[in-house]
């Protein structure tokens, strides 16, 4: 069988799928889509040939599998949705094999302060839809912007890594709040002009500001969300837009007094992660029979260097 057919062949069987977004949340509708998330461990040749993958997308439903190097990645750089995830009820859970278990099993490793604050800058950039603005920093000078464009080139990290780069590297720069409603879906266009404010962007602010006191406080995350009925009652406009800002207000100062207090470590265990990694995918391997065709070819063809 052909390196692509096994893979795909593997794409049907994920060591982890869950149903994720607003039905993991609690806060879907009649009209609500089901978003499915997970990893898997690619075939042989792609841990350790020539070969990459990185991720397979399904658009229709919303299906995105990583490769569990990249599942890895995203947890380490603290991606809010894939350690979501990892706390989904088993209601939730559609596949998951003995390392999919592994790996929720192990799930405090990953968590840290700095996963903390990456919940807190999607909370605050959701906050700015609300409204239709954004905050962008004044002024970036040509040499910022060569600087930007250099790591574009050169390391070619994805999006989601290049924008914590830019984050980091312009998280003390001066900023002004603007107008962003051209660059806002039709969607939340029109959820501003039928309710005064984008719906969607004030129940994801709400949940992840919720989310972040419970991370602080618990270093667990709970699915369905217990304040659900609150955060429905917003997304559907139920809620006025004075009424939202006063929850924003008091959820906000609640997650800023719960990191005061934080029970979570400052940085992740790169060491308890590497290990946990190294030991999955050396047991993949040993179990591949193919591992016993490549050394078997390779006794073959080179012995007489031996």
């Amino acid at each position: 069988m052909k390196q692509e057919q096994k893979l795909q062949q593997s794409l049907k069987n994920p060591d982890l799928l869950v149903i994720a977004g607003s039905r993991l949340y609690g806060t879907n509708t009649e009209e609500s889509d089901y978003d499915y998330r997970g990893f898997v461990i690619p075939p042989f040749e792609y841990l350790t040939g020539l070969s990459k993958f990185e991720h397979h997308i399904i658009r229709e439903p919303d299906i995105v599998i990583y490769s569990i190097k990249r599942f890895f990645e995203l947890l380490i750089i603290g991606d809010p949705v894939i350690y979501e995830i990892l706390f989904s009820p088993r209601t939730n859970i559609v596949k998951k094999t003995s390392i999919g278990d592994i790996i929720i099993h192990n799930r405090d490793i990953f968590l840290c302060q700095r996963f903390a604050k990456r919940i807190s800058g999607y909370a605050l950039s959701e906050w700015r839809k609300v409204t239709g603005t954004q905050l962008v920093p004044i002024k970036r000078t040509p040499d910022e912007n060569n600087v930007i464009n250099d790591i574009r080139d050169i390391f070619h990290p994805s999006k989601e890594e290049m924008d914590e780069i830019i984050r980091m590297l312009f998280s003390h720069h001066p900023r002004e709040v603007k107008p962003a409603r051209r660059k806002l879906g039709e969607k939340r266009k029109r959820q501003i002009e039928q309710f005064g404010y984008c719906v969607s962007s004030a129940c994801h602010t709400i949940r992840l500001l919720d989310e972040l006191v419970e991370l602080h406080t618990t270093g667990k995350l709970t699915f369905p969300r217990p304040n659900r009925r609150e955060l429905l009652l917003i997304k559907r406009g139920k809620i006025s837009l004075d009424d939202i800002k006063n929850i924003y207000n008091e959820t906000f100062n609640k997650a800023f007094l719960a990191s005061l207090k934080s029970c979570l470590p400052k940085n992740p265990s790169i060491k308890k992660i590497r290990d946990l990694y190294h030991e999955i995918i050396s047991w993949i391997i040993y179990c591949d029979p193919t591992i016993q065709q490549y050394r078997d070819n390779y006794i073959h063809k080179y012995k007489r260097w031996y």
